[in-house]
């Protein structure tokens, strides 16, 4: 927790000692990064169907660190981000993983996706390297997180409900459910599919896609053998646009329901005019700090923030912040300070912010660019998510789901 009795000076100190002697005490966790840097692993696809999610992470992560460093690097040393491709591998997660610990000697992870996250927990506590994914929804989390697991990213058991509420809302009685056959579809579909029972709805037919085929038309015939309505569908970009482009051309009708991962602005602009009507859901935008973030994120990306990118921005912001509540840029220590410094203190949306704070001895609510980021003892947040409907070349917010509404 945090220590009442630090002296207002203390990152004065901090920063004058690390660029003076480069010898202070927290430096012999610092890494591959040099003596004068901590370092921040970050663990996501770089290629393959979802590498848009990395390039994605990579600039909001990297305005985070950016903003920390001009506010005087975390402990008084300035932050280097070291990045690590999965590939959407498991066995090629666990090897960037182990380097970015024990070569890199990173302070925390931040990432990487459901696909590959639980091939890697263990290690990470292992490790005594903390782990803050913001684009893992699998539910596998829900239990087994806390300790040195944690997400900015909401869980798919309240994903998956938000979209059953979707089709139920919308007059669905009777829907159709697709998902990729991996650990993040197959989280989010039988979520989907539990969810839409439970608000009285009929499953017609469920519909386990296997990835990197380049043609579904069997199984978009299995899943409109009963002409459903509305049909959810739980996949990447590329086997979603493949879907897609191969339903458009069958003529099977109906409205998707397309999981977060297909709620981004090129997705919506490639699929077109087909795409009109259908829903995706993704996280509610959060309010002036949200603003704030994404302006500089169009400023350097040269469009508007992406799915998973304002938890990506506040998963670097939470590690930071719990360092400089520890007082460490170790991960064990700066583990156990993450779900404190994200709640039931003074709320504060800046690193200077809540470094100020800490300073002074007053413990910090971090509420971020992707609203209030409040940690729970097993790792995870409750969210609530925003409801976007395609136009037929973009997806425009129509609604939003209170995560209180998801309790069912």
């Amino acid at each position: 927790m945090v220590n009442g009795d630090k002296q207002v000076d203390r990152r004065t100190f901090l920063q004058t000692t690390a660029v003076a002697g480069g010898a202070f005490s927290v430096a012999g966790c610092m890494g591959g990064g040099g003596s004068d840097t901590a370092v921040l692993g970050m663990l996501q696809p770089f290629t393959g169907e979802v590498a848009w999610v990395g390039e994605s992470s990579e600039v909001a992560m990297n305005i985070a660190v950016d903003q920390i460093n001009e506010a005087g690097g975390m402990n008084g040393t300035d932050i280097e981000i070291v990045t690590e491709d999965t590939e959407t591998n498991q066995q090629t997660a666990i090897s960037a993983l182990r380097k970015l610990t024990d070569s890199d000697g990173a302070s925390a992870i931040l990432g990487p996706t459901s696909f590959t996250l639980p091939a890697v927990m263990d290690i990470a506590q292992e490790s005594q390297v903390p782990i803050i994914s913001p684009t893992a929804g699998t539910s596998v989390l829900d239990d087994r997180g806390g300790n040195y697991i944690f997400r900015t990213s909401a869980s798919d058991s309240l994903g998956g409900k938000a979209m059953a509420r979707i089709a139920r809302d919308n007059g669905y009685e009777e829907i159709a459910v697709m998902y990729v056959d991996n650990q993040g579809g197959r989280s989010f579909g039988q979520t989907v599919i539990e969810g839409f029972e439970a608000l009285g709805g009929t499953i017609t037919t469920e519909v386990a896609l296997t990835p990197g085929k380049s043609s579904y038309r069997s199984e978009l015939t299995e899943a409109f053998q009963d002409e459903p309505e509305f049909v959810s569908l739980t996949a990447g970009t590329q086997t979603g646009q493949i879907i897609l482009d191969q339903w458009d051309e069958q003529g099977l009708g109906g409205v998707w329901g397309l999981s977060n991962d297909m709620q981004t602005d090129s997705f919506a602009a490639d699929v077109g005019a087909p795409l009109e009507d259908s829903y995706a859901i993704g996280p509610l935008p959060g309010g002036e700090k949200y603003d704030e973030f994404a302006a500089e994120y169009e400023s350097r990306a040269g469009e508007s923030p992406q799915p998973f990118t304002p938890e990506a921005y506040d998963a670097a912001m939470l590690a930071a912040l719990a360092a400089e509540a520890a007082e460490s840029n170790s991960g064990s220590d700066l583990a156990g300070e993450i779900p404190a410094v994200s709640k039931d203190g003074e709320t504060v949306t800046s690193f200077q912010a809540g470094a100020d704070a800490l300073d002074n001895g007053t413990e910090i609510d971090y509420d971020g660019a992707s609203g209030p980021v409040d940690i729970t003892s097993q790792g995870n947040i409750r969210s609530s998510f925003a409801v976007f409907q395609s136009t037929g070349s973009e997806w425009e917010q129509v609604g939003e789901i209170a995560a209180d509404s998801l309790d069912f």
